[in-house]
């Protein structure tokens, strides 16, 4: 749900990723081309993200956290600070136990680096909405009053 009250699909989440992961780029004032060198990808890959036309994998948002220090979460949900503070900030070697699963960083270098635990958790998220459709959105609709 957006801050009206309306149920955001996949394509308004998409765009919304896209206008803050160019906030970012904006913020660090780097070119498109200069943002996507350091993430080794396009700038054509780069500009269709922001756009919105293109939805970034747990690949993309790890090399933008690791490259620019991006907070997942904030490019990802839109919450917390842009940057990790670097003071508090665990390097991802420490976080490999499975256990230690808190953050969404932590679960996109988990999908990005075991495609059984990425497709056996999106499989899982799609039978779990199908399931409790109805309940997921009184709750979507209770947690946005």
């Amino acid at each position: 749900m957006n801050e009206s009250g309306y149920h955001v699909d996949k394509s308004e989440r998409v765009v919304a990723i896209g206008q803050r992961i160019k906030a970012v780029r904006v913020g660090l004032r780097l070119s498109q081309r200069e943002m996507a060198a350091g993430l080794n990808t396009s700038a054509s890959y780069l500009s269709e993200i922001e756009s919105g036309k293109a939805n970034p994998g747990p690949g993309f948002f790890l090399d933008l956290s690791d490259v620019y220090n991006v907070s997942i979460e904030y490019a990802f949900h839109g919450e917390g600070e842009m940057f990790y503070d670097p003071k508090t900030r665990l390097p991802r070697a420490e976080f490999k136990d499975i256990d230690d699963i808190d953050s969404m960083e932590k679960l996109f270098w988990l999908m990005n680096h075991s495609s059984m635990v990425k497709n056996s958790l999106l499989g899982y998220a799609a039978r779990f909405y199908l399931e409790n459709e109805t309940i997921i959105k009184k709750s979507m609709q209770r947690d946005d009053t």
